[in-house]
């Protein structure tokens, strides 16, 4: 839509409007200055006269939508995430459990072809678990292997973390605004 100044928008309206057969003839300088919005007004409306009255109009003045403020500090957002996840240490520790660690520093072997990361879950997990394997030739394992490129259980769970962590980080921030509007 092309911008125009509010003169010329009127004009150009009420000859659209004339050309649809009624007689709408108002006085220019009047009709514009009757059509600035007034404080506390979001828009006004004009409607064209009765057939009898072709000078006339009416004026429908639109007031500003009461929104109620939502003034939510960061005091308020803390508060609600403490109750949302009780921040307790299991809590901190397994936020920490999928943040990838080069493999170098924890004493890994880099295979040719594959990652220079690897996180503490899956790292621990070979440590303590290294033969905690899905079942050779089962549906699962053909699945974690053609999907996660391991059948070792923690390495699936180590490499799926992130996955996990995006859909609990949507469900978190859902809740916590929640809790923050008081909804």
């Amino acid at each position: 839509m092309n911008e125009m100044p509010l003169s010329f928008a009127v004009q150009f309206g009420i000859k659209k409007i004339n050309r649809h057969g009624t007689a709408f003839k108002p006085s220019m300088g009047r009709f514009i200055a009757d059509l600035g919005m007034s404080p506390g007004t979001s828009g006004v409306i004009a409607l064209p006269p009765e057939r009898e009255r072709h000078q006339g109009y009416d004026l429908v003045k639109l007031s500003a939508p009461d929104v109620p403020s939502l003034e939510i500090t960061v005091d308020d957002l803390w508060v609600c995430a403490k109750e949302h996840y009780g921040l307790t240490a299991a809590t901190i520790a397994a936020g920490v459990g999928g943040v990838p660690i080069k493999k170098m520093h924890l004493g890994h072997r880099i295979q040719p072809g594959s990652s220079k990361y690897t996180n503490l879950v899956s790292h621990y997990g070979l440590k303590f678990f290294p033969m905690t394997t899905l079942s050779r030739g089962s549906t699962a394992a053909r699945v974690a292997k053609s999907t996660f490129g391991t059948i070792r259980v923690f390495g699936i769970v180590g490499r799926a973390m992130p996955f996990v962590a995006v859909g609990l980080a949507v469900y978190d921030a859902i809740s916590i605004g929640m809790c923050a509007y008081g909804l």
